[in-house]
């Protein structure tokens, strides 16, 4: 049986009004996701909700308590509609996503992605858990919406794109430090201290105090050969932590100097 080209298209037609629809509203939604007000909006429940969650932990809070407990169930379920509308305008912000379904995987699964599905977990089980122990994993889950932030903040942003920048110079220089840090606490405690350390775990606590410069002084060496190897090791973790501080500052000078020749040049433009 012939099929003429004009039957089959007939159905891509009847069906391209509505995926154009469909295309508009997710623009629409993204451009009052991106507008000032709308992030202004959010930011001033995420900072809020920060501010009620640590003001909750002194006494004199006491007689508040029902008043940050609404604030904080209202932020949630701005976030909540926040989120659900992030899902709808996914397509737009993943326009490299062939299909819708993608596009949404994608953001639900991304960094912003689970942050946001964190800050409306108070609007959904709070009621199960409030007035039990178990509100208080509830409200750990909640401390991980400062992270919420670093999407409304450029300088988040920026020291973002510098770590990514710089990524693969990080990796050497985290993993020399690694190595260096096991190197010194197994040898502290099999060599130089048996009997200061009950065990290599307290050898790699006292490397990293010792590597940071901290000094918390709750393990350290007493025998003169175990101080010395605690000079040298601790000479040798100034330089090593002072290399990735290099790098990362380096990396941030560089984009400052960037960012305001590229300001420059607009400007003379």
């Amino acid at each position: 049986m012939n099929i003429e080209p004009h039957n089959l298209i007939d159905p891509l037609r009847e069906k391209l009004p509505h995926l154009i629809r469909h295309e508009k509203q997710y623009r629409m939604i993204h451009r009052q996701l991106m507008k000032k007000w709308f992030q202004y909006f959010v930011l001033f429940f995420i900072i809020g909700s920060i501010c009620s969650i640590i003001y909750s932990s002194f006494e004199e809070s006491a007689p508040y308590h029902n008043i940050l407990y609404a604030f904080n169930y209202l932020a949630s379920f701005i976030f909540t509609i926040e989120y659900g509308l992030r899902i709808v305008a996914a397509p737009v912000q993943y326009a490299s996503c062939n299909h819708a379904w993608k596009a949404r995987l994608r953001y639900l699964f991304s960094f912003y992605g689970l942050i946001d599905f964190v800050a409306i977990i108070p609007f959904m089980v709070i009621y199960v858990y409030k007035e039990t122990p178990h509100v208080h994993l509830v409200v750990l889950a909640y401390v991980l919406i400062i992270f919420k932030l670093i999407r409304y903040s450029r300088s988040f942003q920026m020291i973002g794109t510098v770590l990514r920048t710089v990524r693969e110079e990080l990796v050497t220089a985290y993993t020399a430090c690694g190595i260096m840090l096991g190197f010194s606490g197994i040898l502290m405690y099999y060599i130089a201290q048996p009997e200061a350390f009950e065990n290599i775990g307290d050898g790699f606590w006292w490397a990293i105090v010792a590597f940071t410069t901290v000094g918390y002084g709750d393990i350290y060496p007493i025998t003169p050969l175990g101080r010395l190897l605690s000079s040298i090791i601790s000479l040798i973790g100034i330089a090593m932590i002072a290399i990735p501080t290099g790098i990362i500052s380096s990396a941030f000078m560089s984009m400052l100097i960037e960012k305001k020749q590229k300001e420059k040049n607009n400007s003379s433009m």
